[in-house]
């Protein structure tokens, strides 16, 4: 068996040092797709962004504000957000944090004509 935990003391900086980050999928897995964990404390926030993959993040727990494109909501603990390629997202911690993520990743595929 071959468990993968986020480990705060273990993490590093990402996003120019606004997020804590560690790897999600376990060592030696080949998945078709980019994976982190993602999390930030109490009221902090991570630089907010945009990238031509297209992405996925599952809230694991604590709450938070999750902003893409021109659309703000509340996230919770078992929601999933779509982040849509080259769209501006951030994602702020909002109650008395810790806020745990999971980030999955790939590029956009071309669309095939037919």
């Amino acid at each position: 068996m071959n468990i993968r935990r986020f480990v705060k003391d273990k993490a590093f900086k990402a996003h120019k040092g606004t997020v804590l980050a560690s790897d999600f999928l376990p060592a030696g897995l080949a998945a078709p797709f980019k994976s982190a964990y993602g999390y930030l404390e109490n009221h902090a926030s991570m630089e907010g962004h945009a990238h031509p993959a297209v992405e996925i993040y599952v809230v694991m727990k604590g709450r938070g504000r999750m902003t893409v494109g021109d659309e703000s909501a509340d996230v919770e603990p078992g929601d999933v957000v779509e982040i849509p390629s080259n769209v501006y997202h951030t994602l702020t911690c909002s109650d008395g944090g810790p806020l745990l993520w999971a980030a999955l990743w790939w590029p956009q595929q071309p669309q095939q004509k037919g």
